[in-house]
C-alpha cells in the first residue's frame, strides 16, 4: 500500500491532513539539492506548500517565485526520479480567465495576479517534468476556501471583522459568486484524490455550485448565533465577479464526496 507524503502541512489546508499523511520537511528557501530518504518508489507525494496570496507574494517576488516555481519543480522532479506512484499538486482557480459560465478544467487561463501566475507557471514546469508519465501527475485547481479557520487576509477574515466590535470593517464587492468549500473538506478530499490512482491530469475541486460573498458571510455569522450587519456589507462587483467551478470529472471518479460547503460555527477562543 502507498504511503502519502505531504508538503504545507502547517498551512490552511494541510492543518487538517492530520494522521492520515506523513509530513515532508522541507526548507523550500534552501538552493541545494533535496536530499528524502524516506519517500520511496511507489509512494504519493501530496505539494500543498506555497507562498498564498498576492499581497505575500508580493512582499517579496523572488522568493515567492523560488518557492512556488523553483521549489515545486525541484520537489517533482526529485520524486519523480525515485519513481513515485502519483505527484498530486495543490493549484488554483485563479488561474482561469474571467468567465460567467462554470469553469472546466479546459477552461480558458489567463492569471489577473501575480500569486495564480505562478501557480499556472508551476503547473506548466511540473507537467514537463512528467510528461513521460502523466499518468502520475494530478493537478488539483482548489476553488474558494472559505470557514473561520482561513488567514486574516481572507475573505473568512473579513467575516470575523464583521462580528467583533472592535473592528468597522466593511466587507465590500459582496455580489461577487464564488464557490466554497471549507479547509477540512478540501485537505480530507485532497487525500481522497491521491488515493485514487486513475485520476489524473487537472481537475477542478469546487462545489459546482456559486453562493454570493454576501449570502456565504450572512450563513457564516447566522450559524454562530451573530446578527448580520447589513449596513456594513456592500454591493458590487470586483474584476472577477465569477468563479464557479465545474466538478464532474471529480464525481466521475469519486461519486461519493459530499461536495456542498458546509462551514463550522464560530467559537471564540
Amino acid at each position: 500500500m502507498s504511503s502519502i507524503f505531504a508538503t504545507g502541512t502547517t498551512g490552511t489546508i494541510g492543518k487538517h491532513f492530520g494522521g492520515r499523511i506523513s509530513k515532508i520537511g522541507i526548507d523550500f528557501t534552501n538552493p541545494a539539492p533535496i536530499k528524502i530518504s524516506y519517500i520511496k518508489s511507489g509512494d504519493i507525494v501530496l505539494h500543498a506548500a506555497a507562498v498564498v496570496g498576492s499581497a505575500n507574494v508580493n512582499k517579496d517576488r523572488s522568493l515567492a517565485h523560488f518557492i512556488n516555481v523553483k521549489g515545486s519543480a525541484k520537489l517533482a522532479k526529485f520524486v519523480k526520479n525515485l519513481g513515485i506512484a502519483r505527484f498530486v499538486y495543490v493549484s488554483t482557480s485563479h488561474v482561469y480567465s474571467n468567465s460567467d459560465m462554470l469553469l472546466t478544467e479546459s477552461s480558458i487561463t489567463s492569471p489577473d495576479d501575480i500569486y495564480a501566475e505562478q501557480k499556472l507557471e508551476a503547473e506548466h514546469e511540473i507537467t514537463r517534468i512528467f510528461r513521460d508519465t502523466p499518468e502520475s501527475l494530478c493537478i488539483v485547481r482548489v476553488f474558494s476556501v472559505l470557514d473561520w479557520d482561513t488567514a486574516d487576509f481572507t475573505l473568512g477574515g473579513g467575516i470575523k471583522k464583521l462580528i467583533s466590535p472592535q473592528s468597522d470593517f466593511v466587507l465590500n464587492n459582496s455580489d461577487d459568486t464564488r464557490d466554497f468549500l471549507t479547509p477540512r473538506q478540501i485537505a480530507n478530499f485532497l487525500i481522497d484524490i491521491a488515493n485514487q490512482h486513475s485520476l489524473a491530469g487537472i481537475v477542478n475541486l469546487s462545489s459546482g455550485t456559486g453562493t454570493t460573498v454576501r449570502d456565504a458571510a450572512h450563513k457564516m455569522i447566522k450559524i454562530s448565533g451573530y446578527k448580520f450587519p447589513k449596513d456594513r456589507v456592500t454591493r458590487g462587483n470586483s474584476n472577477k465577479p465569477y468563479i464557479v467551478g465545474d466538478n464532474h470529472k471529480l464525481k466521475s471518479y469519486l461519486p461519493d464526496l459530499d461536495l456542498v460547503w458546509s462551514p463550522s460555527p464560530w467559537v471564540r477562543n
